[in-house]
């Protein structure tokens, strides 16, 4: 990314282009989130079926078998889950915001303090990174979630299955309109963030004079 196109492209051009590089990675991690999600949906039905039907039936066989399997999804979930949280986070986009900056010129750093520009290249690039990497599985890993316990509610007991359905999009509405008011704390909290840090870096900077004065 240089310098013309964060002068050029939108936001979000900007945001979605750090996919390209790392496709691979990307499509890994939301196949290791399906899996995941999809070992969190079976385990409620293995444990239903070793409940009502092998124990009572005693065939231990078949449920040490499938306890087995459980440990073995379980382990690999493990596995999945490291791959989610450790190898999900190598986009470039402090390292290109970073250089981005040393090309601008000095009229820009005379109209922006340093400790402003320390919390955009430190606190709201970590949490924009976390939204990249974090936001497109728990998105797919939540609607398959969603989507797989109503499937498995309706084959069991449909009349509390419509009950949960009818409830999800007031819970959507709750959560899109918090969602708004959340974000512009987030935006005034961040404002403050920076004003600290801008005080911080002018009395650290500046110290040798602060003590003498003192």
């Amino acid at each position: 990314m240089t310098t013309k196109d964060y002068r050029t492209k939108g936001s979000l051009r900007i945001f979605f282009s750090y996919f390209k590089p790392h496709l691979r990675l990307f499509l890994l991690d939301m196949l290791c989130a399906l899996l995941v999600a999809a070992i969190d949906l079976a385990f409620p039905l293995v444990s239903r079926q070793a409940l009502y039907t092998w124990l009572p039936d005693r065939a231990y066989r078949v449920f040490f078998l499938a306890m087995g399997v459980v440990v073995a999804a379980y382990v690999l979930r493990s596995v999945l889950n490291y791959v989610i949280c450790y190898w999900g986070h190598t986009f470039g986009i402090r390292r290109d915001l970073f250089t981005h900056m040393q090309d601008l010129g000095f009229d820009f750093y005379d109209r922006n303090r340093t400790g402003q520009l320390m919390s955009r290249l430190t606190s709201d690039l970590f949490d924009l990174t976390e939204l990249a990497h974090h936001g497109p599985e728990d998105t797919v890993t939540s609607c398959i979630t969603i989507v797989g316990a109503l499937v498995v509610m309706f084959t069991i007991q449909w009349r509390l299955a419509l009950v949960v359905a009818v409830l999800i999009p007031i819970f959507a509405l709750v959560v899109t309109t918090q969602r708004k008011r959340m974000a512009a704390v987030s935006k005034e909290v961040k404002q403050k963030v920076g004003h600290i840090n801008t005080e911080i870096e002018s009395s650290l900077s500046g110290i040798r004079t602060a003590k003498a004065f003192a």
